[in-house]
């Protein structure tokens, strides 16, 4: 983690080097790429710290840290919505004015940011987060390329306004990948079901016939949580009540990724 932490570090201030000497749009949107993997990285070393030095054995704020996640997600979708306004901004205003780009800076720093990501990636995908990561960096190594093929182009032919053009290409891309991202995690903040809660009652009444008041919603998005009532008969042993709580919970876990689940059996005579 630290390892990628530096190598962000330098990425962005690479960018921030290039647009001052070229004041390329599509340079300028490559740092909004590196920015974000840098706030991401360090969002997460903040939060990771922050959850080391919370006594979560003793029950403070349980579920609540994982919101962390949410939050910082919820931080870097709309940083990137709003860089890549900037990004959109500053194309237009490149392709109405008679302004020239260096598209060596483009080339070089292109190139070394490529480097620096691509040694950045984090090896461990143990974890949604860490795959979640791994594939954004990838993502963004890619689109350096893209760029450092841009800078190849108007070095040859000499058309200027492909640094633009190539910028705006990227800020839709932003936007394609960011809409999506900001459904899920307004999703899950609202503590929204991830799955369609028929799909799991067709399931579950396989299981028992008297399953009512299912609850299923997200602290985070790989924390999902369920809770539901069971009615039974009075005469039902605990070891019969087991069994189907354990069959129940089998089902959510295995089938739906739910790890998290509170069964509360009922008799016949209870109210609902």
């Amino acid at each position: 983690m630290q390892r990628t932490f530096i190598l962000t570090l330098f990425t962005s201030l690479s960018f921030i080097i290039a647009y001052y000497i070229s004041l390329s749009p599509l340079i300028l949107a490559e740092f909004s790429h590196a920015l974000i993997d840098f706030l991401t990285i360090t969002f997460s070393i903040i939060a990771l710290k922050f959850i080391g030095e919370n006594e979560v054995s003793e029950g403070r704020l349980s579920y609540g840290l994982h919101r962390l996640e949410v939050i910082v997600a919820m931080i870097n979708i709309f940083a990137i919505i709003l860089l890549s306004l900037i990004v959109a901004y500053t194309s237009i205003t490149s392709l109405l004015k008679e302004t020239t780009n260096s598209s060596f800076a483009l080339i070089i720093s292109s190139a070394l940011a490529s480097i620096l990501t691509f040694f950045a990636s984090p090896k461990e995908k143990d974890n949604l987060g860490k795959r979640g990561l791994y594939v954004h960096i990838i993502s963004d190594f890619l689109g350096y390329i893209i760029s450092f093929v841009i800078g190849i182009l108007i070095l040859i032919s000499g058309i200027r306004e492909l640094d633009p053009v190539g910028a705006i290409i990227l800020v839709i891309l932003n936007f394609a990948l960011a809409i999506p991202l900001l459904k899920e995690s307004f999703l899950i903040f609202m503590e929204g079901s991830p799955v369609k809660i028929d799909n799991i009652m067709g399931e579950l009444t396989k299981i028992s016939p008297d399953i009512h008041h299912l609850h299923v919603w997200s602290i985070c998005d790989h924390v999902k949580v369920a809770t539901l009532h069971v009615k039974a008969s009075p005469n039902l042993t605990i070891a019969e009540a087991d069994k189907i709580r354990g069959s129940i919970c089998s089902l959510l876990r295995e089938k739906y990724g739910i790890s998290h689940v509170t069964v509360q059996f009922e008799t016949t005579n209870d109210d609902d």
